[in-house]
Parts: structure tokens; C-alpha cells; sequence
């Protein structure tokens, strides 16, 4: 049979989280779901034509945003999918509330066990594969010819800085003790950017069109870093809730935020 459409998804889902006890791990879904609808191996293994996901888990990733939206699983606790009290109503009025799955593929867990991720181990693997030399550092590695551009300092507290949420160009430790007036945003940026916890003084070339071109070229090489660390979790994940968190924590690992 065809793909099924996501409406024809929903019921089953239900069904097969409730059976597993109430709550499941997103992975855990995919096989016994590809075996009820009888899925052919080409089936369980078509791509989306502009993602590195395969068609069918896009199919049930969805299928959960649309049963979260009715209330039918709970949506507290990222990366696992729990019926809820409102989703055993809706079985039971299809007699499925106490009726056992019927695929052969579930391995049905212990009542005391729960796998936990390995998100540790899975970020370094990450880092390791896609970043096996250091990562570029700001704002050394976006300054073309350093050696010929003129610079003055200033003096910063040695925290954490950041971007004044509501001024583009003012730049505040957490606390906002210090407060610095930058020439414009780009300088503003370019001097989060270049701030390290301990650093009491930062370099700034004195040529906006310099603190501009390191700054773009900077924000560019992260996001794509991003996205190629994002696509790695997904490969490893088939699941893109839990991939944007690991992607946040490697990047968190890495040092490399950036302002949005």
C-alpha cells in the first residue's frame, strides 16, 4: 500500500504508544508503524526530496504535532511521546484501549526500564566526524592581512557579554554592570563575538567596513556549521525535535552562539 496519509496515521500511533505502556521513544515508533501498514522496504526507506529524512518518519513526526495539538499526547518532556488522558478517551471509543498492537516487530520494554539517550556520547561523535581540527576562532580567523590593520581597545569586565535586548548597539554584561555604547551593531557584534570569560581588553579595527565583513563572514560559517551538525543529528536521530536540541548543546559545546 501507499505511504499512508497522516489522518490514517493517528489512530495507530495512539494505539502503539499506549501499548508500550503510555509513552515511547520517537525511534520507536517507526518500525512497528512500517510493519501495521505494511510497508515495502522502497516505502520505509523513500527520502523527502529536500531533506535528509525519510518520508514515512517525516509522516509520523507530524502525525505527533497534529495528536499534540488535540491533546492527544503530551508535550512536556522533549524527545518522548506520552498518551494522555484525553488520548485513552479517544481509544477507547475505537475498543482499542486495552487491545494489544498488532505488529510483530515491538519489543515491549520493561515497566522499570527507560533507555535514556546518550546525548553526550552522540554530540562528540557529532563534533568529532564533522570538526576533526579545531574550530575557526573569532575574530582571528575573519580578519584578512591582521598584521596590517589598525586597531584600538577597550577595556571589558571579563564576564560574559551580550547584546542590550533592546538596543542593537549596546553591549551589557548579564547583570548589566557594564555597558558599553558601540559605533553601530556590526561593532557591537563584533565585540560579543570576540569577548572570552577572563579577557579584559578586545581589539577593534578602527575601518567599519572590517568589523562589518568579519562579522557577516563570522555569522555565515556558524550557520552553516549549524546546519551541517543539525543534518548529522537528524541521520543518526530520524527525529528533528531531539535534533535541534542536540544541535543547540554542540554549538553550546563549541562556544559558537550567535546573536539572532
Amino acid at each position: 500500500m501507499p505511504i499512508p496519509k497522516i489522518k490514517e496515521i493517528e489512530i495507530p500511533l495512539l494505539h502503539l504508544i499506549n501499548s508500550l505502556g503510555g509513552e515511547i521513544w520517537p525511534k520507536d515508533t517507526y518500525e512497528p508503524l512500517a510493519d501495521y501498514f505494511k510497508l515495502t522496504k522502497g516505502e520505509r526507506e523513500e527520502m523527502l526530496p529536500n531533506a535528509p529524512a525519510r518520508k514515512f518518519e517525516n509522516k509520523i513526526q507530524w502525525t505527533r504535532m497534529r495528536l499534540v495539538y488535540k491533546g492527544f499526547i503530551d508535550n512536556s518532556v522533549r524527545g518522548i511521546w506520552k498518551i494522555t488522558e484525553k488520548g485513552k478517551k479517544e481509544l477507547a471509543k475505537w475498543g482499542l484501549l486495552n487491545k494489544p498492537f498488532p505488529a510483530h516487530s515491538i519489543i515491549y520494554p520493561k515497566t522499570t526500564e527507560r533507555r535514556k539517550p546518550e546525548s553526550d556520547d552522540l554530540i562528540n561523535r557529532v563534533i568529532n566526524e564533522l570538526l576533526p581540527n579545531e574550530v575557526k576562532k573569532f575574530p582571528d580567523d575573519f580578519l584578512d592581512s591582521k598584521e596590517k590593520i589598525k586597531f584600538r581597545e577597550i577595556n571589558v569586565p571579563g564576564t560574559i557579554l551580550q547584546l542590550d535586548p533592546y538596543s542593537r548597539d549596546t553591549v551589557v554584561s548579564p547583570k548589566g554592570y557594564f555597558r558599553y555604547k558601540a559605533k553601530n551593531p556590526p561593532e557591537a557584534l563584533y565585540i560579543v563575538y570576540s569577548n572570552r570569560v577572563g579577557k579584559k581588553t578586545i581589539e577593534i579595527p578602527e575601518e567599519n567596513i572590517i568589523i562589518f565583513k568579519a562579522v557577516k563572514t563570522y555569522e555565515k560559517y556558524i550557520r552553516n556549521l549549524e546546519m551541517e551538525i543539525f543534518k548529522k543529528f537528524l541521520e543518526l536521530t530520524y527525529d528533528e525535535f531531539e535534533s535541534e536540541t542536540l544541535t543547540k548543546k554542540a554549538l553550546e559545546k563549541l562556544g559558537l552562539n550567535i546573536s539572532k
